[in-house]
């Protein structure tokens, strides 16, 4: 028999018995020498070479307590009186303090004991591991599966030279990539004016700040000239081309994609676990709005959200001197700029939402200009500009509540029946819709001009597609009456001539491309679908020549996207072969019965209470029925070649050397205030 060494496990000592080089047991939560002396025992971090607690869930249970404790009377009294303050995020001057407006913040409690506690449990990179955040995983991949079954990927395979794992640098130096000098002047002011007010991310100070490091090399610090800053500057210059170019549109939007990809290498730099991390994702999240293909936006969204429940933005800051009205500002800037993404997103796709949808604890930031707020002080009377984000917000809450019960089986509110539920969403988005033109009525500042007609066109998009979301079949009413399916046909064309006109408008106005093709060929099989079921009764109200004027609405108005979008291309195709049966079988109808008189008394079916409730016809699974139900799950970007074309595909396209001219930036610029 072998002689056997006794191993003695090696125990880390407290602080006290390694300063006293003593054998220590390592008990928790105090060691056996701490606990006869009658001391606090405290563990010893070698790594920095501090105290340490040695069990953190007690410290923090302790720690609890001793907030509640303070919270008394008499606890408060000596708190004011002892002048002890903790200095807020937003004022700290710390030299470990991040690029961002205030310091790197873990937890949703202004209380430095918490945050440093959260910060050393918690690593400081959204990923895995450092070399591999989780962002790579949704950058040009991950795809979501269509009825055709799962789609195979190389976006994995790190064996693959063109995974995702294995990043190809870009091979342009920066400044070769970004505009001109003149044509970025052009873009940064579109971006402040038209698209920070719509999604604040970012105060426009530290916009300004990252564009003159890199244009005008006016750094007050020796490194502004960060990774960060020329992330950020490579984006905003990519959302503003794209939705600001007037000539050469796919040029533009390619020279776009470019800047995106060259400042996609940064994002083990800038994808940091902390509000600065997640202003770059967001920034990214904007600009795939306008470009599907560079990444998958359901998978995103929710990424940002998971981000958002660990910052704790979620929840309001205590009413504390130590939380400025800055800090807390730019806290509700974020979080519902992440809430409107996710939720814009999962109602596309009928799935549940990571934050909350009800009971929501964030108030709505401030709608005062940012030349108004500064880190020190807020002018409460500042211009007000950043209205669009509420409003827009507004109609995300009363378009998730309807996904929730009419998909998710959530119920309705308390002494409320089906009927008096839908009502009272119309009604709300009547109300929403009234607010949007008073307030334009009564708008006297002329440079808002343009930005509350927008909101109006908006309004009548958002509108019609609550009423076709309503009415249409669901997982709750998987058969509506002949009359729900009218209001919803009838509503959907409205919806894709809305969008129409919004992708046609001028120079300047944010021409997103995910939403409207995903509500437009909704919308289309919404109206295919009611056509069908809805023959007799189309056919009475209804000339041949306007039901044919509303087939083609929906394929100008995807021919408009998929300029900007190639994945609306495979929209289109589907639309185009889907209606040539539904279109047949129609005109089929109509030749079995020549003759036909419209009602004495026309009535708009735009009106819930405008038709009379006729049986619903017995449900026929037809082809486009099963689209009906499993197009909510496809992803367009993946249908055609374009949306999988590496960078290497566009290096040829070297950036113009004047983007005015090549792009015609400019146009309609100088009358969008007259309008």
């Amino acid at each position: 028999m072998q002689n056997r060494t006794k191993v003695r496990r090696r125990v880390l000592a407290c602080a006290r018995c390694r300063k006293r080089k003593l054998s220590c047991d390592g008990k928790v939560p105090a060691c056996t020498r701490c606990v006869d002396a009658g001391v606090q025992c405290v563990g010893f971090d070698s790594s920095t070479q501090r105290e340490a607690p040695r069990s953190i869930a007690d410290f923090l249970e302790a720690h609890i307590v001793q907030l509640q404790g303070l919270r008394s009377p008499s606890a408060l009294q000596s708190v004011g009186q002892s002048g002890a303050a903790i200095p807020s995020p937003a004022d700290s001057n710390e030299p470990e303090a991040s690029s961002g407006p205030w310091r790197t913040e873990k937890c949703a409690f202004a209380d430095s004991l918490v945050n440093q506690v959260m910060e050393d449990i918690t690593p400081s990179f959204l990923g895995v591991c450092k070399a591999r955040p989780f962002l790579q995983c949704v950058v040009k991949g991950t795809r979501l599966p269509s009825k055709k079954g799962p789609v195979a990927s190389n976006d994995l395979d790190e064996n693959h030279p063109r995974s995702i794992l294995n990043p190809q640098q870009t091979k342009g130096l920066f400044y070769d990539l970004i505009p001109d000098e003149v044509g970025a002047n052009t873009l940064l002011q579109i971006y402040l004016d038209r698209v920070i007010t719509q999604y604040p991310i970012y105060h426009r100070n530290d916009v300004t700040t990252a564009f003159n490091s890199i244009y005008h090399r006016k750094a007050s610090t020796p490194d502004e000239d960060s990774f960060r800053n020329r992330y950020i500057v490579c984006i905003i210059m990519a959302i503003s081309l794209s939705t600001s170019a007037r000539n050469r549109v796919q040029k533009a939007n390619e020279t776009a994609y470019q800047l995106v990809r060259h400042a996609m290498q940064w994002i083990p730099e800038v994808a940091t676990n902390d509000i600065a991390g997640l202003q770059a994702i967001l920034l990214l999240t904007q600009y795939v709005f306008l470009n599907p293909i560079m990444a998958d936006l359901w998978l995103l969204t929710g990424l940002i959200s998971q981000a958002v429940i660990d910052l704790g933005l979620h929840q309001e800051l205590p009413n504390d001197s130590r939380v400025s009205p800055y800090q807390r500002d730019m806290r509700r800037r974020i979080f519902w700029c992440a809430w409107e993404m996710e939720v814009g997103v999962c109602c596309i796709f009928r799935r549940p939402t990571s934050l909350s949808i009800r009971r929501i604890e964030v108030a709505f930031p401030l709608e005062i200009d940012d030349t108004a707020i500064t880190q020190s002080s807020m002018e409460p009377l500042g211009r007000v500009s950043k209205f669009t984000q509420r409003i827009i917000c507004r109609f995300r809450l009363i378009e998730a509540d309807i996904v929730s019960v009419l998909w998710h089986g959530d119920p309705l509110p308390k002494d409320c029946s089906m009927d008096q539920w839908m009502q009272r969403c119309i009604n709300a988005m009547a109300d929403w819709q009234r607010e949007i033109y008073a307030a334009t009525d009564a708008n006297k500042d002329r440079g808002l001009i343009p930005r509350w007609i927008e909101m109006c066109l908006y309004s009548d998009i958002a509108y019609p597609y609550i009423l076709t979301l309503l009415y249409r079949s669901s997982r709750r009413i998987p058969n509506p009456t002949t009359q729900q399916m009218m209001i919803a046909l009838v509503n959907a064309v409205k919806v894709a001539d809305g969008y129409f006109r919004q992708s046609e408008a001028e120079a300047g106005k944010i021409k997103y491309v995910f939403h409207p093709c995903h509500h437009v060929f909704n919308c289309a099989l919404v109206f295919l679908q009611g056509l069908q079921r809805c023959k007799q009764l189309v056919a009475q109200s209804y000339p041949w020549q306007q039901v044919e004027v509303w087939m083609h609405v929906f394929v100008k108005c995807l021919s408009s996207i998929s300029e900007r979008w190639a994945g609306a291309k495979g929209c289109l195709e589907e639309y185009e072969r889907l209606l040539l049966p539904v279109k047949k079988e129609y005109m089929d109808f109509l030749s079995q019965r020549p003759s036909f008189s419209p009602p004495t008394l026309h009535q708009t079916v735009s009106d819930p209470g405008s038709l009379y409730d006729y049986p619903a016809p017995a449900p026929v699974s037809t082809e486009v029925d099963d689209a009906y139900q499993f197009w909510t799950a496809f992803n367009p970007t993946t249908t055609t070649a374009d949306a999988t074309e590496s960078l290497d595909a566009f290096s040829y396209n070297l950036p113009p050397r004047d983007w005015n001219a090549e792009f015609s930036l400019n146009d309609g610029m100088d009358t969008m205030a007259d309008a």
